[in-house]
């Protein structure tokens, strides 16, 4: 028995037509389901989280990286769960990264055999500190679990402006969503904020960075739209790829952020990649932090790491 978990107004209202689509696909190939559709008020977090509360549990998530970050987030035992993931969202990163076709026919058709397919990296972002927006200092400790990413900086600035822009509906409605990313990164590069910071991988070495602009741990090798900030990264081998870019100038960022989209950004000056499962990240002033695109807080001091854990996923 499939739990089907749907976020209706996903991808403004894309996720429902292919919900729609892989929901008589299943009938027709007598793949038994439920379906659940998620709410405002009680997201597909929350949904999850009872969904997966007792016993063995086969997830199916329509919807794009959004829908699949609440879901990880809302899994009570990734021992007992299984997830299958129709894409249906604006940047469809994660599906990029695991080669996903959009088909949903061919999708539910490799359910047919009810097995595990892939183990893929479960990573954790820890806040040991955070501010809002306007600078206020939040209390107590904060932590979230994403598929794709998390990062500081640059690419979660882009996160938090998409995130409150009133053009990414109306893009998403238009099957544009894509380009609101660009529009903002283009926006960003003329204002984001630089700091100085310290990063120590592996709890051994310590990174120093006079103007960091970015720092990205990435468990796949896409993000926000298409990026290949990490293009080597592998979702399965246990290992975060950090993406670092430091002391560059406008200009500079002008001129490298489009090879971003390739994966070449990483032979400029300035780029740096290194690998570990886990790093400490301290900045001078509080900046944006992003997990998979969804934006909580700032922060001066987050730790990013891999789980012991995978995610057990039928596609």
């Amino acid at each position: 028995m499939f739990e089907a978990v749907i976020n209706p107004a996903g991808a403004g209202g894309a996720a429902m037509q292919t919900w729609q689509k892989t929901k008589d696909l299943l009938e027709q190939y007598h793949l038994p389901y439920r379906e659940h559709f998620s709410k405002k008020e009680y997201g597909i977090c929350e949904l999850v989280s009872e969904l997966t509360a007792e016993g063995e549990t086969d997830l199916l998530i329509i919807g794009g990286d959004g829908s699949m970050n609440e879901a990880v987030n809302g899994i009570c035992s990734f021992e007992k769960t299984r997830l299958a993931f129709i894409p249906s969202g604006s940047g469809n990163d994660l599906a990029k990264a695991l080669n996903i076709p959009s088909d949903p026919e061919i999708l539910v058709r490799i359910l047919l055999d009810n097995q595990v397919k892939r183990h893929i990296n479960i990573g954790r972002v820890t806040f040991l500190n955070r501010f809002d927006g306007n600078g206020r200092p939040a209390e107590g400790g904060f932590s979230r679990l994403f598929n794709i990413s998390s990062g500081i900086g640059f690419d979660a600035a882009i996160c938090e402006e998409v995130q409150r822009s009133a053009a990414k509906k109306v893009l998403n409605q238009i099957h544009l969503g894509k380009l609101i990313y660009l529009y903002v990164a283009v926006h960003q590069i003329f204002t984001a904020k630089r700091t100085a910071a310290r990063i120590t991988l592996d709890h051994k070495e310590t990174f120093t960075y006079p103007s960091l602009l970015l720092t990205v741990g990435m468990n796949t090798a896409f993000e926000g739209g298409g990026f290949r900030f990490a293009p080597d990264a592998d979702p399965g081998d246990s290992l975060l790829d950090f993406c670092i870019a430091d002391n560059l100038s406008q200009w500079d960022f002008f001129r490298i952020f489009p090879y971003a989209y390739s994966g070449a950004h990483t032979k400029f000056k300035g780029i740096y990649i290194k690998r570990g499962r886990t790093a400490e990240i301290e900045t001078d002033e509080p900046v944006w932090v992003h997990t998979d695109g969804e934006i909580d807080w700032q922060s001066t001091h987050i730790i990013l790491e891999l789980l012991d854990e995978k995610l057990r996923m039928m596609i």
